[in-house]
């Protein structure tokens, strides 16, 4: 007798979304890639396997217990191949193996390439002279009627809000050369005006027009306080052109939630070193910054391999890998990872303690 088994509740991940480092690798020559899985069940189902362009198994990737995140089961998995492999437009699959249905949702990862139009190889049976002209032509600017100027205002950095302690406001004026220096810039803080700790750069050639920028340093409690600030700019003979922004959006915001975890028992075995994975989801708006504290020192930024943030249907979530030895691991050294979103500081730090496999707060 034969039929079709039919699991209640399993369920293949909704989908699968392929992530890599930016830049071109470490000091190692590595470069890590990875993929996340969402939507899964039953929550211990899953299980990754990579793959490089030729179907080769490489067994040497980590990945990471399931977490559930807004309702929906998601699991990291990454892996560290040769920057040089990467750069060389070397192509690898991830996929996400569904023990109970026995199936599989995979994704390719490769490096984005230069789009050829025409090889040369496309004229060899052409007849005669070839003659073949290549033009790059640039941007034309835009010729309808607007100002004279272009402003735009730049939000504070997470970074230094965080680190720092302080807002800093960029207003860039960008024109023609006369245009550009004439103009007279303004900051409103709540209506009032402010005169002090504002600076001003001097016009510099940007493609075929010129830019400035006045910048206002605040207090980061200013920016957390629900002010608006406001940069207008006076053209000579023009109109003024003002730019607002309004601090402390928290009808638009949503914090983030932080989990640090390790590799699985079985995957650190034998292993020199190993990563621990940051995964921060659930905030608005995309812009967020996060930190390594290795022993409660200062944060290490440099080791710290931080993804772009990723769409998950209704808010954001990042990860961020830190390498770890386990000479450090096994001394007893305590891990940390803050997270602070933009538009109102707001720190979600979690540590880890060795030989735990979930974070304290």
């Amino acid at each position: 007798m034969t039929g079709t088994f039919v699991f209640l509740g399993a369920e293949l991940p909704s989908y699968i979304y392929p992530l890599h480092q930016c830049g071109s690798g470490d000091s190692r020559g590595d470069i890590s890639l990875g993929c996340i899985a969402s939507g899964f069940s039953p929550q211990d189902a899953l299980s990754f396997k990579w793959n490089d362009g030729n179907g080769n198994a490489l067994p040497d990737f980590h990945q990471y217990s399931p977490v559930m995140v807004s309702g929906s089961t998601m699991m990291v998995s990454h892996i560290t191949v040769k920057a040089a492999d990467w750069n060389s437009q070397k192509s690898y699959r991830c996929a996400a193996h569904h023990q109970t249905l026995g199936t599989e949702k995979s994704e390719a990862l490769q490096k984005p390439g230069i789009v050829i139009l025409y090889k040369l190889s496309s004229f060899k049976n052409c007849i005669g002279p070839l003659f073949l002209l290549l033009l790059c032509v640039p941007p034309l600017p835009d010729l309808s009627c607007r100002p004279c100027l272009d402003v735009t205002l730049k939000p504070p950095r997470v970074r230094e809000m965080l680190i720092d302690n302080r807002a800093v406001l960029e207003c860039i004026i960008t024109g023609e050369d006369e245009a550009v220096k004439e103009a007279e810039v303004t900051w409103m803080l709540d209506s009032v005006q402010v005169t002090d700790k504002i600076t001003q750069t001097a016009p510099e050639k940007a493609d075929h027009l010129f830019r400035r920028s006045s910048i206002l340093t605040l207090a980061a409690k200013d920016w957390e306080g629900g002010k608006t600030v406001k940069c207008s700019v006076q053209q000579k003979g023009g109109p003024a052109t003002t730019k607002t922004l309004s601090f402390g959006q928290k009808g638009l915001m949503s914090h983030p939630t932080v989990s640090i975890q390790t590799p699985s028992p079985e995957d650190l075995n034998g292993k020199s070193k190993f990563f621990l994975l940051c995964l921060v989801t659930g905030f608005y708006p995309e812009e967020i910054y996060i930190m390594w504290q290795v022993n409660g020192t200062q944060y290490e930024e440099e080791e710290g391999i931080t993804g772009e943030p990723f769409w998950t249907g209704d808010k954001y979530s990042v990860t961020s890998l830190f390498p770890v030895s386990k000479v450090d691991w096994d001394e007893g050294k305590t891990y940390c990872t803050t997270a602070a979103p933009d538009m109102h500081i707001r720190r979600e730090s979690r540590y880890l303690l060795p030989g735990k496999t979930s974070p304290v707060t």
